[in-house]
């Protein structure tokens, strides 16, 4: 058991309360929560064309309390029959589900020259097969979701051509802008004026302006959007060795930019235990998806991941519970411009999350905010640097990762002449300037969160121990945090209450710190046995397991 001494939860009671923590507030908490689920156009045609494959599939669906199905008429170059997808449309209306379309653009047309998964969206007869395809779903269906791969990376002769002097990045976001509008909005709404058509975005929030992903653009096109959550096992090497925290970060930061209009949180069991299944759940509803959306029927139902679904069946009730909590969200702000390029350091906010230090993802500098936290991402806004030097002189603190450090080094814009590179060995280093402060971080420390394909961590040393504590305690000054905590514990402040989360396969033990009313905590909600300790401050947390607590009065 990994233990933390007591410390003192400090209340600085110069600075009001809601100016200290740091919060982007949202205006529709998530009091309840719809769970949904998805039969692929191979699921229509394999489990939904007889009336007992349907029968077993509605089964499928109390069971898991779902209470709205989409249907897909087309994926991987297959469309379903038109018959068996009203007969099951109808079925499930019948037995009281609501239903809605979907469409997943994988082998539309014409291959993309940068690989099997996306197709060349400049090519005619790839587009007119695409406008097609939306008209017949939306004779059917007054809602439709778009599935992952509705992106491009192709660089062909017809695609170069098009481009002219434009970059690719250039060229892809025109593209799919265009293609949106004009093959799929138009179209759909042409035959069926009601449609309402989502673009669900994938995980990969770091890399969408390489595929032609603009979330902003295409949430003003689209008339919802939805977010790709799913989380893997962290020592994959297949899947990227993404931290959990990914799902929380994407789903507050499309929430951002895309404000009324984003609805669900879908993930998958691909690349997961049962164990790790259950992560995703819980980091949906602590993010505030209204929808949760489980991919899909018959992977679920399958053999291999039959155990997922059970889990999840046992544990779906605490998760409802969960949700009732879930609103408020706060944290620090943490600045990724839509588009930005991540340099050498993708998705290392995902990374700082699991470091115990609460963000509030933003696609907007935060203006007015007393604390900020900014990385390679933030120079994608070309006005990055006098927008921080304003900050600073307002008396701001910038958390700033070292190579952001090291490219903002000599910058004449900043108000003080001074060295922002760490020296050899040194991992926290803060810098006064203008008024405020920045306080520039090591690299080694958001990547303590990192699991190797043998599941192994890197381990604390003595001055990585130091120099955590000494970032968490400038964090604390903010926001709630862990002082103590090991990597890869999460804390998520919702409003009055707080929840934290262990990632890690090791129980702990660890009490919060920061900006908090109290030290005495009461404990609203446990899941799969965290509990609060009869000293109303200690927080015992078995692996993977949460506890909703909040400052008592």
């Amino acid at each position: 058991m990994i233990n933390s001494s007591p410390h003192v939860l400090r209340w600085p009671i110069a600075v009001p309360f809601a100016i200290l923590v740091v919060a982007f507030l949202f205006p529709a908490p998530a009091k309840c929560v719809t769970w949904s689920t998805l039969f692929t156009a191979q699921d229509v045609r394999d489990h939904l064309s007889t009336e007992q494959g349907r029968r077993e599939a509605l089964e499928f669906c109390r069971k898991m309390g779902i209470s709205k199905v989409y249907i897909e008429t087309f994926r991987g170059g297959y469309q379903a029959d038109e018959a068996t997808l009203k007969a099951a449309r109808d079925f499930f209306r019948k037995a009281g589900l609501e239903v809605s379309g979907c469409v997943t653009t994988v082998n539309v047309g014409k291959p993309s020259s940068g690989g099997a998964h996306w197709v060349c969206f400049t090519n005619l007869p790839t587009q007119e097969r695409l406008e097609a395809i939306f008209r017949f779903t939306a004779a059917s269906f007054d809602e439709i979701m778009i599935d992952d791969f509705f992106c491009t990376d192709c660089r062909c002769s017809e695609c170069a051509a098009a481009k002219g002097s434009m970059s690719w990045d250039q060229y892809h976001e025109k593209l799919m802008l265009q293609v949106s509008r004009d093959r799929i909005m138009g179209p759909a709404h042409s035959v069926n004026p009601r449609v309402k058509v989502i673009i669900k975005f994938p995980q990969w929030y770091d890399r969408f302006q390489e595929r032609g992903y603009v979330p902003d653009k295409e949430a003003a096109i689209f008339d919802r959007i939805w977010v790709g959550t799913e989380l893997r096992d962290p020592a994959s090497d297949q899947w990227g060795n993404k931290q959990q925290y990914e799902g929380y970060f994407i789903y507050r930061w499309l929430s951002e930019v895309g404000g009324a209009k984003t609805g669900g949180g879908w993930f998958d069991p691909f690349g997961t235990t049962p164990t790790l299944y259950l992560d995703q759940p819980l980091t949906t509803i602590l993010a505030g998806a209204r929808e949760v959306f489980l991919f899909h029927y018959g992977a679920l139902t399958s053999p291999e991941y039959t155990a997922q679904a059970e889990a999840l069946a046992a544990r779906r009730e605490q998760y409802d519970k969960l949700a009732t909590y879930v609103s408020g969200w706060g944290g620090i702000p943490a600045y990724k411009p839509v588009s930005s390029d991540p340099g050498d350091e993708a998705y290392i906010l995902d990374e700082i999350g699991m470091l115990g230090i609460p963000e509030a993802p933003t696609s907007h500098f935060p203006d007015g905010a007393h604390a900020a936290i900014f990385t390679t991402q933030a120079l994608g806004d070309t006005e990055f640097v006098p927008k921080l030097v304003h900050m600073l002189q307002a008396g701001g603190t910038a958390f700033i990762s070292q190579p952001l450090a090291h490219r903002l080094n000599g910058d004449p814009r900043l108000p003080a002449d001074v060295s922002l590179n760490l020296d050899k060995d040194q991992l926290v280093k803060t810098v006064e300037m203008g008024g405020g402060k920045l306080v520039i971080f090591s690299d080694a420390l958001p990547h303590l969160t990192h699991v190797d394909g043998q599941n192994r961590v890197e381990q604390l040393t003595p001055e990585l121990r130091d120099a955590l504590q000494e970032l968490r305690a400038e964090v604390a000054d903010f926001t709630v945090t862990l002082m103590n905590a090991p990597p890869r514990v999460a804390v998520f402040p919702l409003g009055k209450q707080v929840a934290v989360v262990n990632y890690t396969e090791l129980p702990v033990t660890c009490r919060l710190s920061g900006v908090v009313r109290a030290q005495q905590l009461t404990q609203l909600d446990a899941l799969d046995g965290a509990e609060l300790d009869t000293d109303g401050a200690t927080l015992h947390l078995p692996p993977h397991a949460g506890l909703v607590v909040e400052p008592a009065n």
